[in-house]
């Protein structure tokens, strides 16, 4: 099970054809390999959270989940996070530092030749007088490519911060030039906001403020476009502009971000329903102004979502949902940290590239998403499940202690080597693994 995981992993250097979403696989083998077990806290309000999906879709429109469309596009999220369940049912006993430094360089040396030809064909600036001209490296989207390369920048970063060398840093160096030339500026600022939150020490605040702060600002903004003239549920909205870029910020700002916040002001409490928002919605029942309930809807799988994904969540899921999906990455955060802490001082630096990875990587991941859908999007967020699929799944190798009897006949250096041998070693944190009762 863990090899169908390390391939998932290796394969998500594309989307062009989607075998990287294997890594549910393992639920359909050993799904009853889920009890007597005990798990990390952050399982928990991801579990919570993905019931809500699933009861939100029952009651909206049950058949989507027949649907392919509706995994590809609305549903995304069941493909997304699915490995970090499965983390709980195989396992392993790899060096996940190895693994995922195996894995960087892989990465970036399969995107080298489709980016050398970018460059003879377009040049490093030509993103700035035709943005079109930007690099897609193996994903349909920009987006999805800059999303995908700014979390390999994080994992290049985790691996530097385990292991310094010469060739990590000129591949982090082309990593960085590849994540430009996508033009992706969420994907930018994901990747930038990383370095401050290293630098100043990696604060419990910094990362509440950010969230904070983000939150803010997309209702903000929301707010300053909504024009209490235009119905946002039915209306269609169309706009023009010889610059992509910009047309592409004012469909968001003007139109997305304003019908999202009109979804959530109709059911603030647990949305319209899962994958409403690119649907037409005909009439709401609204109860109490907390819960609504659609009718005459006409079903769509899209790929038409509000570019933010707080306010998505808040439009189909409402408040429940939201805090549901961030307390799955603050408590997510948490674990890493405590993780990566126990590999630097007590397990000798084991795994501790992997846990550094998914703690800023999820930085990375929460800022972007300020700007574009990326909390489900697979390109975006399976690269960091599927790590934590394998960290879940990690096993310590099997170490017999050296414990020699007291020899009261023995050299004094003896009898140090069995004083220290004697002292209990110090137990794993039972957050860093699913461990059987």
């Amino acid at each position: 099970m863990a090899y169908i995981s390390l391939l998932a992993l290796f394969l998500t250097v594309t989307n062009l054809v989607p075998i990287s979403a294997i890594g549910f696989v393992p639920l359909l083998l050993c799904a009853w390999r889920f009890y007597g077990r005990s798990y990390p806290a952050f399982m928990a309000p991801l579990t919570a959270f993905t019931a809500l999906a699933i009861v939100s879709t029952l009651l909206y429109d049950p058949q989507s989940f027949l649907e392919f469309d509706f995994y590809r596009r609305d549903g995304n999220f069941f493909v997304s996070y699915a490995p970090v369940f499965a983390g709980c049912l195989y396992a392993h006993r790899w060096d996940m530092n190895k693994v995922l430094r195996a894995f960087f360089m892989f990465a970036v040396l399969i995107n080298l030749p489709m980016y050398v030809y970018y460059i003879v064909e377009n040049g490093l600036l030509s993103i700035f007088t035709n943005p079109d001209d930007s690099f897609g490296s193996y994903f349909i989207a920009r987006n999805a490519a800059g999303g995908f390369l700014a979390m390999l920048f994080c994992l290049g970063v985790a691996c530097h911060l385990q292991k310094r060398s010469k060739l990590l840093t000129a591949l982090l160096a082309c990593n960085l030039l590849m994540l430009f030339s996508t033009y992706s500026r969420g994907s930018l600022l994901g990747a930038a906001a990383v370095l401050p939150y290293l630098y100043f020490g990696r604060k419990r605040w910094m990362l509440a403020s950010l969230i904070g702060v983000m939150l803010v600002a997309s209702f903000a903004v929301a707010i300053f476009h909504t024009d209490p003239t235009v119905d946002y549920m039915g209306y269609t909205f169309s706009i023009h502009n010889e610059d992509a870029k910009v047309a592409n910020l004012n469909i968001r700002y003007e139109w997305l971000w304003p019908r999202a916040l009109a979804y959530f002001e109709q059911s603030p409490l647990v949305g319209l329903g899962f994958g409403s928002f690119d649907d037409h919605i005909g009439s709401i029942a609204s109860y109490f102004h907390l819960f609504g309930v659609p009718s005459d809807v006409v079903i769509e799988h899209s790929d038409s979502h509000a570019h933010n994904s707080y306010l998505n969540i808040l439009a189909e899921l409402g408040v429940v949902g939201l805090a549901l999906i961030l307390a799955f990455f603050w408590k997510l955060v948490e674990w890493s940290k405590q993780g990566a802490a126990y590999a630097a001082l007590v397990a000798g630096g084991r795994h501790f590239a992997a846990f550094r990875f998914v703690e800023i990587s999820s930085v990375c991941l929460l800022v972007m998403s300020a700007t574009e859908h990326r909390l489900v999007t697979p390109s975006n967020v399976l690269i960091l499940t599927l790590v934590v699929s394998l960290l879940l799944a990690a096993r310590p190798l099997a170490v017999t202690a050296f414990r020699p009897e007291p020899d009261p006949h023995g050299s004094r250096k003896a009898g140090v080597v069995g004083q220290r041998a004697s002292q209990p070693l110090s137990p794993r944190p039972t957050q860093g693994v699913t461990s059987a009762r």
